[in-house]
């Protein structure tokens, strides 16, 4: 992502959107170097500095700020922070998965800023399909489009996000059966696919149940953390994708029960062995 300098101009959402994309391709950035590019002064940067550490995104160092690598088990970032992280590289990811899709599919899009991306896809390609989701938002997005018959799971929306959960949700998810679902998800290691919260585990659980084919949408931040609730587990009818290559240790873990790992943008998504 190319970021351009003299932004006093922008409101705060995008403003705290470029510190974070400036922090993930540096690593590590200071008050000063972020207030010249950006170009607000440093008591504004200092407190967006202060709101995004304060909701987990950024941890604060003497002088500046690095990206929060090691978050909690419970720890979930806002969604207006999340989807704004690795945003071109959910892009990529999300084009790929869409091009897993055929017309006449039923097909699940989990609630996820990675997911939306697919969503978003399947729109520009004006697919017939029966979509379910949980999400409000992809929800909103994939009604622009006539072509698709979109079922909506119900529940009640979860805070800091667009996640339906609970009843009615969890008991249409359990008797559903489609041929592919799109599912995002917190944290991905060799033995599970994990999420923070128990009704939204059990929901994935029950949509990759559900389906014939399961591809997970996931960038590299995702692989080798843990979360506090066991969402699913990986085999043979699941596909993940990613935007880097992963830990070799953690690919041959997840190939060895059966799942394909493919990285988007090589060799337009060549598979790893």
């Amino acid at each position: 992502m190319t970021l351009s300098p003299n932004k006093s101009d922008i409101i705060p959402a995008q403003r705290r959107h470029s510190i974070l994309e400036l922090i993930r391709q540096k690593g590590v950035i200071s008050v000063h170097e972020l207030s010249e590019f950006i170009g607000v002064s440093l008591p504004t940067i200092r407190r967006d500095l202060d709101w995004l550490a304060k909701t987990g995104a950024v941890q604060r160092s003497h002088g500046g700020a690095t990206l929060k690598t090691t978050p909690g088990t419970t720890f979930e970032p806002d969604y207006h922070i999340a989807s704004s992280i690795a945003r071109e590289e959910k892009a990529v990811i999300g084009k790929l998965a869409a091009e897993r899709l055929q017309d006449n599919q039923s097909v699940i899009f989990d609630s996820s800023s990675t997911v939306y991306e697919a969503a978003y896809q399947v729109v520009e390609k004006g697919l017939k399909l029966t979509a379910v989701t949980n999400d409000i938002r992809i929800g909103e997005l994939l009604a622009g489009n006539p072509s698709i018959h979109l079922l909506v799971s119900g529940g009640s929306l979860r805070p800091g996000s667009f996640t339906l959960v609970g009843e009615p949700g969890t008991s249409f998810l359990r008797s559903l059966h489609v041929d592919v679902a799109l599912m995002g998800i917190h944290a991905i290691n060799s033995s599970s696919c994990c999420d923070t919260s128990l009704e939204v585990a059990y929901a994935k659980r029950y949509m990759a149940a559900a389906a014939k084919r399961v591809i997970v949408l996931a960038d590299t931040s995702k692989f080798g953390q843990v979360a506090f609730f066991d969402a699913f587990d990986v085999n043979d009818k699941f596909e993940i994708i990613a935007d880097h290559p992963i830990d070799p240790s953690l690919c041959r873990g997840l190939a060895e029960k059966g799942a394909k790992i493919t990285i988007a943008g090589k060799e337009d998504g060549a598979s790893v062995d």
